[in-house]
């Protein structure tokens, strides 16, 4: 009995073999969606991953609403959906569009973008040439859905009638502040070679250090060094704020410093030997400072209850930049005990009891009962 009902649904529904056929291949994709994206240079970050992911399964979805909104139509009010074998051939031809588009970038970013390698894992990054070629790759496979498209629906009269293509270019016109902006800073960007995939950089204005993963047309995406988490920036923001490259530096490496402030009641020659073997200690015990380049301690400031001394030291591996910072900050607090040396800003004034001073007109000076 549920055999020959279910023969007579399937008599029902309004599907031809195109149909079919269109709702396999659109079930396949939907089932390994994973699996296609994965397989692309692209693959290598996190986040394009997911959003490539996403981008394919809602195509999928919708192609999957469609049929079932016209079956249920069929099926319920006995009405038959007019042009639905136009809507199976759009929505194929957008799928395989998606499809070519993603191996097309992933290709060019193989091919022409600059591969380096982020805490042992190699990341195949954006460069000048790739942003270009993808972007001509990107308006090739899209020009040729939309002529696809057209032709599906018959639409040549109807297009050149109307000026859709200059409606399409008046409505890339008004949107040009949300887009363009963010595409000609990441154009920018690669052709300076001022942010490259692997370079570490500090962006004061927005707080953030990491590395930088990637740079697309629209946003730059950096891993933070102190919550290894991915942040995406847009290339806009980016460019307009201060960018301090941290990996472009000379040969001894990248140059650190941090401030003490000590007590005048220690000896200059003391604190400069307690200087000395904290950044030793720290130097030994940290691989990402060069030992071999010799720090250098200066006095910046003799401020009013206390002398700022800073230790200057080279960072050979900027990737370990906060670990370093972290090392010596570490150590020197241990040596702070060892050496009966305060970190802590000493505190050079007088603190009165609750009892109010008096005012001794003998030398004009204040007591205390």
């Amino acid at each position: 009995m549920s055999y020959e009902w279910f023969q007579e649904l399937l008599g029902k529904l309004p599907f031809q073999l195109l149909d079919y056929l269109v709702i396999s291949l659109n079930l396949l994709i939907f089932l390994f969606a994973k699996f296609i994206i994965k397989i692309s240079p692209k693959a290598t970050y996190f986040s394009t991953t997911n959003n490539r992911m996403l981008g394919l399964r809602a195509i999928n979805l919708a192609l999957f609403s469609i049929y079932m909104f016209a079956a249920g139509v069929e099926i319920i009010f006995d009405q038959p959906i007019s042009h639905l074998q136009q809507i199976s051939q759009t929505g194929l031809t957008v799928l395989v569009a998606y499809i070519i588009q993603h191996y097309v970038q992933g290709w060019v970013v193989y091919r022409f973008g600059k591969a380096k390698e982020i805490d042992g894992v190699t990341y195949h990054g954006e460069s000048y040439a790739s942003e270009i070629i993808g972007l001509i790759g990107l308006v090739l496979v899209s020009s040729f859905a939309i002529l696809v498209i057209i032709n599906i629906w018959e639409l040549n009269e109807w297009l050149q009638a109307t000026s859709v293509i200059g409606g399409i270019l008046l409505i890339l016109f008004a949107s040009k502040e949300y887009f363009l902006g963010d595409m000609i800073s990441g154009l920018i960007m690669h052709y300076n070679h001022s942010v490259e995939a692997g370079s570490v950089i500090r962006v004061k204005e927005l707080d953030t250090i990491g590395v930088v993963l990637q740079i697309t047309l629209s946003q730059t995406i950096i891993r933070d060094l102190v919550q290894k988490h991915e942040v995406t920036i847009p290339n806009s923001k980016l460019r307009n704020s201060t960018v301090e490259t941290i990996s472009n530096c000379g040969k001894n490496g990248f140059r650190e410093f941090l401030d003490f402030k000590i007590g005048y009641d220690q000896p200059s020659e003391k604190v400069q030997t307690f200087l000395e073997k904290v950044w030793e200690q720290a130097a030994a015990k940290e691989a990402g400072i060069n030992i071999d380049a010799k720090p250098k301690i200066v006095v910046i400031e003799n401020g009013d209850h206390a002398v700022t001394w800073r230790l200057l030291f080279y960072i050979k591996n900027p990737y370990r930049l906060l670990d370093s910072r972290n090392t010596m900050q570490t150590i020197a607090f241990e040596l702070s005990h060892q050496e009966n040396i305060g970190l802590n800003t000493p505190v050079t004034h007088q603190i009165l009891g609750d009892q109010p001073p008096e005012l001794d007109n003998s030398n004009n000076r204040l007591t205390s009962e």
